[in-house]
C-alpha cells in the first residue's frame, strides 16, 4: 500500500530529472511504545509507538531515490531510534549532500493544528493555474512554479 502511495511521486521526481525508475520496493518498521503516550492517538503500553515506511525508487539494482515516511505519537520507544524532535527530517546524498530539521515557530502540542497547512497551502494556491491548464492530468513537473496570490 505505502509503495502504491508513494510510489508515483518518485517516478515523477525521477522521470523529472530524466532518470527513469526500473522499480519501486517498499518496507516497513514498526516500534512499541513500553509506556501510555501523553500525546497524539495515546497508544496503550505495548502498542505501536511508530510505524516508519520506506519507500525506494531503484534504478540498476541500485536506490536512486528514497522517502522514509515515519508516524509517531510518541518517542519513548523499544528501539534506539532517531527521532527528532518534531519528526521533520530531510537529507540529500548527492553532488550537494544536505542534512537538516526544519524548525517551526509554534510549539510542539500546536503542531497536530498548524502542520496540514503545509500540506494544503501549495493545493489551494495551485488551483488557478489548474484551472487555467489544459485536461488531463498534470503534476508539478507539468506547471509553472506555483505563487500564493496575496491580495
Amino acid at each position: 500500500m505505502v509503495r502504491d502511495s508513494f510510489g508515483p511521486s518518485l517516478h515523477m521526481v525521477a522521470d523529472t530529472l530524466s532518470i527513469p525508475l526500473d522499480s519501486v520496493e517498499a518496507e516497513g518498521e514498526v516500534a512499541t511504545a513500553p509506556r501510555p503516550a501523553h500525546r497524539g492517538g495515546h497508544p496503550a503500553a505495548g502498542h505501536r509507538g511508530r510505524p516508519a515506511d520506506q519507500v525506494s525508487g531503484l534504478r540498476g539494482g541500485r536506490p536512486l531515490l528514497r522517502f522514509r515516511a515515519t508516524w509517531y505519537c510518541t518517542t519513548d520507544l523499544d528501539r534506539a531510534w532517531d527521532v527528532r524532535a518534531t519528526g521533520w527530517h530531510v537529507t540529500v546524498d548527492g553532488d550537494a549532500p544536505l542534512d537538516i530539521d526544519p524548525r517551526f515557530p509554534v510549539p510542539l502540542d500546536r503542531m497536530a493544528a498548524m502542520s496540514p497547512s503545509y500540506t494544503a497551502n501549495r493545493a489551494v494556491n495551485a488551483v488557478p493555474v489548474l484551472c487555467e491548464a489544459s485536461p488531463g492530468i498534470r503534476t508539478t513537473a507539468d506547471l509553472p512554479h506555483i505563487v500564493a496570490r496575496l491580495g
